[in-house]
């Protein structure tokens, strides 16, 4: 990536990071639990972006960490393995599915945040149910950390429960933000560079 590209990196991880933030008000709707709204955000990384799969694996990790410091979610280090692997997959999604110049229809963007937005809530679940079971004294308080400690809340109940309150409203969002995002952000990137389309670099 050239510095504008890691500029623009920066900038969609800060927003992220805001976004999650402010989506801290659905933890206690969600059952501990936030809605990842931006997943949807990040996403615009590989979207626009041709990134090598090992640039996708640093920012990936680089933004898990970042959204880290902005959950409300009870096991905050479930954030990392969480969003780096909902980058890395996007990546994978968008190449696969990129027109012969580059760029992503609408329902192909939107295609590829929905999954994204399914690998990142499975290992947010995941490290979230074993990393409170393993590490308790680095989870964070909330009925759900005490039930999975003391055995009252099994895998498979807080599997469904996740994915009820939060897993399925969070993909049905940004299946429909992505699309939005996407035109957005490429309309913005192509007035600033004169007109220019398609994806800012070139990547494995």
């Amino acid at each position: 990536m050239n510095s504008r590209e890691v500029a623009l990196c920066g900038g969609l991880i800060a927003l992220s990071w805001t976004v999650h933030g402010l989506m801290g008000f659905t933890e206690p709707i969600a059952g501990d639990i936030q809605f990842g709204i931006a997943i949807s955000v990040y996403c615009l990384m590989p979207l626009l972006l041709r990134i090598s799969l090992v640039e996708a694996n640093v920012v990936g990790v680089a933004t898990g960490l970042a959204l880290t410091a902005a959950t409300a979610s009870p096991f905050p280090l479930a954030n990392v393995p969480a969003h780096w692997a909902g980058l890395v997959s996007c990546k994978l999604a968008a190449d696969r599915w990129r027109g012969d110049d580059g760029s992503l229809r609408p329902a192909a963007a939107s295609a590829a945040v929905a999954v994204a937005t399914a690998v990142s809530f499975s290992a947010f679940v995941l490290a979230s149910y074993f990393g409170i079971l393993s590490f308790p004294d680095l989870a964070r308080g909330g009925g759900a950390v005490e039930a999975i400690v003391d055995g009252r809340l099994t895998f498979g109940s807080f599997v469904a429960a996740s994915l009820l309150k939060a897993g399925v409203p969070t993909l049905a969002s940004n299946a429909i933000l992505a699309p939005i995002f996407y035109s957005l952000a490429r309309s913005l990137l192509s007035r600033r560079k004169g007109g220019g389309k398609g994806p800012m670099s070139r990547g494995g």
